[in-house]
Order: C-alpha cells, then sequence, then structure tokens
C-alpha cells in the first residue's frame, strides 16, 4: 500500500553507461517508481557530474527524490522499495 503524499514524488535516477550495476538495477529502479506514481527523470551521471557531485553522489546507480540524496549503490532499489512499498 502507498502511503498517502500531498505532493507528487519526484525521483532521480543517476545512472552511468559504463556501470554494471546500472545495468542490473536500472529497469527495478524504474518499475518502483512507476509503482509509487512518482514524476520520473533518469540522468547520466557523467553528463551531470557537476550536480551529482553536489547531491554527494560517489557512486551510480544513485536515487534523488525531492532534491535529496536517497541511495546509491546495487542495493538502492531494494531500499526504496522498502521505504514507501512495504
Amino acid at each position: 500500500m502507498i502511503p498517502e503524499r500531498r505532493h507528487r514524488m519526484h525521483i532521480v535516477v543517476y545512472q552511468s553507461e559504463h556501470c554494471p550495476a546500472c545495468r542490473r538495477v536500472a529497469t527495478a529502479l524504474i518499475a518502483v517508481c512507476r509503482e509509487l506514481d512518482a514524476a520520473t527523470e533518469v540522468r547520466d551521471v557523467l553528463v551531470h557530474l557537476e550536480q551529482a557531485a553536489r547531491l554527494g553522489i560517489t557512486r551510480p546507480p544513485a536515487v534523488v527524490v525531492d532534491g535529496r540524496l536517497f541511495g546509491q549503490g546495487s542495493t538502492v532499489a531494494d531500499k526504496l522499495r522498502r521505504k514507501w512499498l512495504a
């Protein structure tokens, strides 16, 4: 069950085409974002390197929820699912 929210979440997924974990996790991340009915963007971390650094991203894939770093690394999809869909 999805908890009630006052606004639609905005989720940005930072990934890299050169990252094996990103390729494995990207599909799961997008599926979770759809389940949450969140506004979702996927960004290449290398193209948005300065912004990623400001957010504190050190390893993709990374998830930013409403402008704040939520998690990063290969377990981030599971973490996102547990937080809002458990």
